[in-house]
C-alpha cells in the first residue's frame, strides 16, 4: 500500500469512526455517564491492514475532530483524552501483536486485555476521574453517588474505579474485539484476492 493509499485509508477511516462515535449507548447496571460506542472498530480495522501506528493516528484524528467540533462538558478536552488512551491502547495493543506475529493467539489478547485494563485502572484513579471531579466543582461524596446508584458494593473511590470503571472497559475491549477484528481480517482477505487478481 503506497502512502497515498494509506492517507486516503486513514482519512476514511477517521470519518467513518466519527460518525458512529455519535451512537452511544447506555450499559445497564452502568451509570448513565459511561456508555458504549463502536467507534474504536475502524480504527482496529486500520490497525490490522496498516499497522498499530495507522490505528493510533486515526483514534487522534478522531478525538481532534470531535473536540473542535462539540468541545468538552467539563471545558477541557478530559473525555477526549480518555477516549484516545483508551482507543489507543485497544487498537495499538493488538496492532503491534499482529504486526510482528501475522497471527493473533490467546496470549495475544490475555496481554492487551490485560495491559488495556492495568493501565485505564492507574489513568481513571489518578487523572481522569479526579479531573473531571475537580472540573464539575464536586466533592467525593457528590461524585461516588453516582458509583453507589449503580454498584452497592462500592465504599471509596478506589472501589469506584475497581468495581465500575474496570468491568465497563473489559466489556468495551472484549465488544470491540469481538466486533472489528472478524470484519478487519475478511476485508484484509478480501483486498488481497484482489491484488492477486491484479
Amino acid at each position: 500500500m503506497s502512502r497515498i493509499q494509506k492517507m486516503t485509508s486513514i482519512a476514511i477511516l477517521t470519518a467513518f469512526s466519527m460518525v458512529l462515535y455519535l451512537f452511544k449507548v447506555p450499559v445497564p447496571f452502568f451509570p448513565i455517564f459511561l456508555t458504549l460506542d463502536v467507534s474504536d472498530v475502524p480504527a482496529l480495522v486500520g490497525a490490522i491492514m496498516m499497522g498499530p501506528v495507522a490505528g493510533v493516528l486515526i483514534q487522534f484524528f478522531k478525538n481532534g475532530l470531535e473536540y473542535l467540533s462539540h468541545g468538552s462538558y467539563v471545558g477541557l478536552p478530559i473525555n477526549q483524552i480518555a477516549n484516545f488512551v483508551s482507543g489507543a491502547l485497544i487498537v495499538g495493543l493488538i496492532g503491534v501483536f499482529y504486526q510482528y506475529q501475522k497471527k493473533l493467539n490467546w496470549m495475544s489478547f490475555v496481554v492487551s486485555i490485560s495491559v488495556f485494563l492495568i493501565a485505564m485502572f492507574a489513568l481513571n484513579y489518578y487523572f481522569i476521574l479526579p479531573t473531571i471531579m475537580k472540573l464539575l466543582g464536586l466533592n467525593m461524596d457528590q461524585y461516588l453517588s453516582a458509583f453507589k446508584s449503580s454498584n452497592q458494593l462500592v465504599k471509596d473511590f478506589e472501589s469506584a474505579v475497581l468495581l465500575v470503571i474496570v468491568p465497563f472497559n473489559l466489556i468495551k475491549i472484549i465488544m470491540v474485539y469481538l466486533i472489528g477484528l472478524p470484519f478487519a481480517f475478511k476485508l484484509q482477505r478480501i483486498l488481497q484476492k484482489r491484488s492477486m487478481a491484479v
